[in-house]
């Protein structure tokens, strides 16, 4: 049997477990999380514009 067969299983596990490290970090199961920063207020427009005649 050739080696390609394992290396496979081994970079599929790998990838699974890189994939459950960043969801873990993402919801802060593992480090602090990712925190958004704050958005500054956006201006206030009005609905509908007053008259496009």
């Amino acid at each position: 049997m050739s080696a390609v067969g394992p290396i496979v299983i081994l970079l599929l596990l790998v990838a699974l477990l890189v994939g459950a490290l960043m969801v873990g970090v993402a919801t802060g199961r593992i480090g602090g999380g990712i925190d958004l920063p704050d958005r500054p207020p956006r201006a206030r427009r009005a609905r509908r514009s007053p008259d496009l005649r």
